[in-house]
């Protein structure tokens, strides 16, 4: 379960993205892409938590890097709920204002075997209250001797506020905006500065198959998982676990594609299977730049299906991503930097840029993706390319 919104900064291009946590290393990676920055190079900053959960109230966390603080999300999201409140209360007994994420991931990793507890008393009076109502001081162990009617009067003449008073100060708690905290030992160092990485998924597509059910009940309870790119021989191995003869006999009721987030929603039915993996076997072949640009086209293409992400597979070379651009200013500005213009810096102050890269885009059919410029090598957007093909395939058919 996702437990908070955190926002990813690189200082270098002052991109900004937000990403829900914990998340898995793909979802990371993208995000770091998206940016065109790495882990070490950006900060992250929590948003606010996410749900039910209310943690770090009353402080301002350090930035930190995005590894780590998708570690610290992954140790909240393993919390029990009554875990959460104790640590809410450790961090405020603990920790500074302006706590670091190192310090927050040591508190939560010592806070399994701390000898601590926490109540929901927030002042002296209700402290004192609970103490007496659960029968916890030593003082007043006769009191269950006492008629009603004594326990009544005694009850009356306690003056609750002094006892909480006095019981916090005996065992040195502390009010904190989650309720009363006290801590019975010294907080240890277990976390050593490297956080724990989610592993990278060992595919980049991955099917839950099965038998086509007999009647209408789904057959979801007997599906098998199949990584692709797959070999012929782990595909028959597949159809043979399940008893199926081919691929027509099997239907699928899952299908991920954390690598490449824009194919999540584009493969439609097991006619779809052997492009899948053909296409499968070629991204597993991508260096990272390979990946980011063949994603950026994806996105700029608004890709629907297998058929036109193996189209857009093949014009990879036909296309350049310039990921140091992220606006039509940056694009004007790069332009106007290859050109041998005289009085260029007076040009540069009487024009809009904004305008002006917008139109060189235009002109130049540019587009503007989550991963940088996508420039076509023709000057023909890629979007008119793949009508343009689909229209003339439509011909060629019609003849």
């Amino acid at each position: 379960m996702r437990v908070l919104k955190a926002q990813v900064y690189n200082p270098q291009n002052e991109a900004f993205a937000d990403i829900e946590l914990p998340a898995r290393y793909e979802e990371l990676e993208d995000t770091l892409q998206i940016l065109n920055g790495s882990n070490e190079s950006c900060a992250t900053d929590i948003r606010h938590f996410l749900g039910d959960v209310i943690l770090l109230e009353n402080k301002t966390v350090q930035p930190c890097n995005l590894y780590e603080m998708n570690y610290f999300a992954t140790l909240v999201d393993n919390m029990e709920d009554y875990r959460k409140l104790q640590f809410a209360g450790l961090t405020e007994a603990e920790s500074t204002e302006c706590p670091t994420m190192e310090e927050l991931i040591n508190l939560a990793l010592n806070l399994p075997t701390l000898n601590c507890y926490h109540t929901p008393a927030t002042c002296d009076k209700d402290l004192g209250d609970f103490y007496i109502d659960n029968e916890l001081l030593p003082q007043l162990t006769d009191l269950e001797n006492l008629t009603d009617e004594q326990y009544e009067w005694v009850r009356e003449h306690l003056d609750e506020e002094k006892i909480g008073r006095e019981m916090r100060d005996q065992e040195k708690g502390v009010f904190t905006s989650a309720g009363y905290f006290v801590k019975n030992e010294e907080i240890k160092q277990l976390y050593d500065g490297t956080p724990i990485v989610p592993k990278p998924c060992d595919y980049i597509f991955r099917l839950e198959l099965a038998l086509v059910p007999q009647g209408d009940e789904p057959n979801d309870q007997n599906t098998i998982s199949l990584k692709l790119p797959a070999s012929q021989a782990d595909v028959q191995r597949t159809l043979e676990e399940i008893g199926a003869d081919s691929m027509d006999d099997c239907c699928f009721y899952g299908y991920e594609s954390l690598v490449v987030p824009q194919l999540a929603d584009c493969y439609g039915d097991n006619e779809d299977f052997d492009p899948l993996n053909h296409l499968a076997e070629n991204i597993n072949r991508f260096n990272g730049d390979e990946l980011v640009k063949y994603k950026a086209m994806l996105e700029a293409a608004q890709c629907q299906d297998i058929e036109t992400a193996i189209t857009i597979y093949e014009k990879m070379d036909d296309f350049t991503l310039d990921r140091s651009c992220g606006t039509a200013t940056d694009y004007a500005d790069k332009i106007l930097d290859s050109l041998d213009l005289p009085m260029k810096e007076q040009l540069s102050r009487h024009i809009s840029k904004n305008g002006y890269g917008k139109a060189l885009m235009e002109h130049n059919g540019v587009d503007n993706t989550s991963y940088g410029m996508l420039i076509p090598d023709n000057g023909i957007r890629l979007s008119e390319q793949m009508q343009k093909q689909n229209n003339d395939m439509e011909m060629t058919i019609s003849m």
